[in-house]
């Protein structure tokens, strides 16, 4: 049977068990570029393909396939879990921040700036460059010789020294972890081991603001913790899952609820009249 569904997944470890039981949904590893032909969705180049619907997990690293396909999944109107739209505006790194600035989610000083040589903040703070997530990016800037040129837009916000943590949202559940990364001062990236931590209520009911601002019931949110409290650092919508044995099987219960929806809207959408 030629698979009608796709999963788009950077989490195999937690999501091919789920699709070994569907034999009508393709599991797709990385950044393919897809494209719609009567209403169908295809792999670009493929002859045979005839997609009806998708989830999405997956964080590309190559923005601009991620954005062409999240945009054309919404514009011709594929079922698709999540939103297409709100992945969309989740994923942009800086929009995302300024938007969650905007909603009063962030309580310390961002600056947003074309590239420049001048510093944008008392050092040493951290600057943000392109669009990618986990710890891509990311400058310490300590004078101004470390201050890199860039293209587009870039974030700055203040070093902060403390304990790097993270809100993995997953429905109505929330699960905490610790970030550890002797490597680098960048904790999220390479490297990085994660122990279990219990967020507070505070923190979670912050967590789930976040999400809420842009329609998710699956993200990671990442907070650096010190003496005054914990800081908002990122958005994450696609955040790994497979944390403990309990989310990974409550992130299947949740998929497998979004294939059954995007199966059912796209069944919806073939029926005459």
């Amino acid at each position: 049977m030629q698979p009608q569904y796709l999963f788009l997944t950077g989490e195999p470890a937690a999501t091919l068990p789920l699709l070994k039981e569907r034999p009508t949904w393709a599991p797709v590893l990385s950044a393919i570029t897809f494209d719609v032909i009567a209403g169908r969705l295809h792999r670009r180049r493929s002859a045979t393909d005839d997609f009806r619907g998708v989830v999405y997990f997956a964080d590309v690293r190559d923005k601009d396939v991620e954005q062409h396909n999240l945009r054309v999944l919404a514009e011709h109107g594929i079922p698709c879990w999540p939103d297409p739209t709100a992945l969309r505006a989740a994923s942009q790194r800086h929009a995302a921040l300024a938007r969650c600035v905007a909603a009063g989610l962030v309580e310390h000083p961002v600056v947003q700036s074309q590239s420049t040589r001048e510093p944008l903040l008392p050092f040493p703070y951290v600057l943000k460059t392109g669009e990618e997530h986990r710890g891509e990016g990311k400058h310490l800037i300590r004078s101004s010789h470390d201050i890199p040129s860039w293209d587009g837009i870039a974030t700055a916000e203040p070093f902060f020294e403390g304990e790097s943590v993270r809100v993995l949202l997953l429905g109505e559940r929330a699960f905490g972890v610790r970030i550890l990364n002797e490597g680098t001062w960048i904790k999220n990236a390479p490297g990085a081991s994660f122990e279990a931590w219990t967020p507070s209520k505070a923190i979670v009911a912050h967590a789930r603001q976040a999400a809420q601002l842009f329609g998710l019931t699956v993200a990671g949110v990442d907070y650096v913790i010190d003496r005054s409290g914990p800081h908002f650092i990122e958005l994450n919508p696609f955040p790994r899952v497979n944390l403990t044995n309990e989310s990974a099987a409550l992130a299947r219960e949740i998929f497998r609820s979004a294939m059954e929806a995007v199966e059912a809207r796209a069944n919806h959408a073939s029926q005459p009249g």
